[in-house]
C-alpha cells in the first residue's frame, strides 16, 4: 500500500464506526428507557456494572496485543461489538442487558486503545495531527448518524429505536471489512520494559486520574442531556439530535486547528485548565434551561452545547498529547490501554452518578450541574501544577506484516 494509504483507510474505518455511533448515541438512552422499560437510574446502574466489568478486562487485553497483529486484534474487537448489538434488541431481562453491554464494553474499550496505537504506529511525530483528523472525522460521522436518527426520535416507536441499534451493528461489520485492508500495519516490537509498567508509572497514573475526572464531560451531552431536555425543560425533544449535530460539527471544524498548536506536555496541561473553566460556564447554561420557557430553553441549550464543545475540544487536544507524550513507544498499546482507564472510569461513574446528581428538579438540579462544573474546573486547574515536565521518547519502531 502506498504511503498514506493506511492512514486514509483508517480514516474510513473511523468514519463508518462514527456513523453508527451517532445513531446509537442519540437513540440508545431512549431505547433503554422506553423500549426495554428500565428507569433512568436502573439503566445507569446497568451501564455502570457493564463499564466496571469491561474496564477490568480491557487492560489485560491491551497487554496481550503488544507484539501481536494490531489489525487482527482490531478486526476481532469490532466483530465482538457487532454481535453484542445484534443481540441487544432481543432482551428484556436486566441481567441479560448487563451481560450484553459488558461484552460490548470490553470490545469498545480495547478497540479504542488499539485504534490509538495504530495511529501512533502509522503517524509517528504526526500522531497528534492524525488523531485530530480522525477525531474530526469521528464527529462528522457521528453528526451524520445523529441526523439520520432524528427520524426515529420523531417517530418515537419501539421498532424505530430497535432499527437504530441494528444499524450501528451493521456499521461495525462494514468497519471490520475495511480493517482487512490495513495490510501494511504491522506488529509492535516487543519491549524490554516489563509488562504492567504503565500501572507502576506514577506520572502516567496521575495523568490518567486527572483525565478520568475530565472525561465526565463527554457524558453530559451523550447521556444526561437527552433526559434533561425531555424530563426537565420545556424544549421539544425533537431538538435533541440537532444539539448533537452542533457539538459534532464544531469538533469537526475546530479540533485539528487547535490540536496542531499542542506540541508538548506543558501546553497540553494548559489546555486542560482552559477546558475546566469553560465547562463550568457551559453547565450553568444547561442548568438554566430548566427554568426557561420553550423558546428561551432551546436557545440556552444550543448556547450551552456550543460552549461545552469548546471545552471538549481543548480537553481532547490536551489529553491526546499527554497520552502519547508520556508513553514509551515500545509499550504504546499497553500505555494507551492504561490511559483508557480515564475514559473507562468515567464510563463507570457517569451513568449512575450523573443521573443522580444532575437529573433533579428545582434547586437540587442547579446544585448538581454547578457541582459537576466545579469538579471539572478543579481537575483542569491542577493539571499544570502536576504535569510540569516534558516527556521525550525515541521514535516508534514497527515491523511490517508479511
Amino acid at each position: 500500500m502506498r504511503k498514506g494509504g493506511p492512514e486514509r483507510l483508517l480514516y474510513a474505518v473511523v468514519l463508518v464506526i462514527a456513523l453508527g455511533t451517532g445513531m446509537f448515541t442519540v437513540g440508545s438512552t431512549l431505547f433503554f428507557v422506553q423500549v426495554l422499560g428500565f428507569s433512568p437510574v436502573r439503566m445507569g446502574l446497568g451501564l455502570t456494572i457493564a463499564a466496571v466489568l469491561g474496564l477490568l478486562v480491557s487492560v489485560p487485553l491491551t497487554r496481550l496485543v503488544n507484539g501481536r497483529s494490531l489489525r487482527t486484534a482490531y478486526l476481532q474487537l469490532l466483530l465482538v461489538q457487532a454481535v453484542s448489538l445484534f443481540l441487544l434488541p432481543q432482551t428484556r431481562s436486566f441481567g441479560l442487558f448487563i451481560a450484553i453491554m459488558t461484552v460490548n464494553a470490553i470490545g469498545a474499550k480495547t478497540a479504542r486503545a488499539v485504534n490509538n496505537a495504530l495511529i501512533g504506529h502509522m503517524a509517528g511525530p504526526r500522531r497528534l495531527e492524525v488523531r485530530a483528523v480522525a477525531r474530526s472525522l469521528n464527529n462528522f460521522g457521528t453528526a451524520a448518524g445523529a441526523l439520520l436518527s432524528s427520524a426515529a426520535v420523531a417517530d418515537d416507536g419501539d421498532r424505530a429505536y430497535e432499527l437504530l441499534i441494528l444499524a450501528n451493528a451493521c456499521t461495525l461489520l462494514l468497519a471490520a471489512a475495511l480493517v482487512l485492508g490495513l495490510r501494511s500495519i504491522g506488529r509492535m516490537s516487543r519491549s524490554a520494559t516489563p509488562s504492567g509498567s504503565a500501572l507502576r508509572d506514577t506520572r502516567y497514573r496521575t495523568v490518567t486520574l486527572i483525565d478520568a475526572v475530565m472525561c465526565l464531560e463527554y457524558f453530559v451531552i451523550t447521556l444526561v442531556l437527552p433526559l434533561w431536555v425531555v424530563g426537565h425543560t420545556n424544549a421539544p425533544k425533537v431538538v435533541i439530535p440537532f444539539l448533537f449535530v452542533l457539538n459534532m460539527i464544531m469538533v469537526a471544524l475546530l479540533q485539528l486547528p487547535i490540536s496542531r498548536r499542542v506540541r508538548d506536555v506543558a501546553k497540553a496541561a494548559r489546555c486542560l485548565r482552559i477546558s475546566g473553566v469553560v465547562f463550568f460556564g457551559s453547565l450553568a447554561l444547561l442548568a438554566a434551561a430548566a427554568s426557561a420557557g420553550p423558546v428561551l430553553a432551546v436557545g440556552l441549550l444550543f448556547l450551552g452545547v456550543a460552549v461545552h464543545t469548546v471545552g471538549e475540544i481543548f480537553h481532547a487536544a490536551g489529553a491526546s498529547e499527554l497520552s502519547y507524550g508520556l508513553a514509551p513507544p515500545d509499550r504504546l498499546t499497553e500505555y494507551q490501554g492504561v490511559f483508557g482507564l480515564g475514559m473507562g472510569t468515567a464510563e463507570v461513574l457517569a451513568p449512575y452518578a450523573l443521573a443522580v446528581v444532575c437529573l433533579q428538579d428545582g434547586r437540587l438540579g442547579w446544585l448538581g450541574w454547578l457541582g459537576l462544573g466545579l469538579v471539572l474546573t478543579c481537575a483542569g486547574w491542577v493539571s499544570p501544577l502536576v504535569l510540569r515536565t516534558r516527556s521525550l521518547h525515541p521514535p516508534l519502531l514497527v515491523n511490517e506484516e508479511k
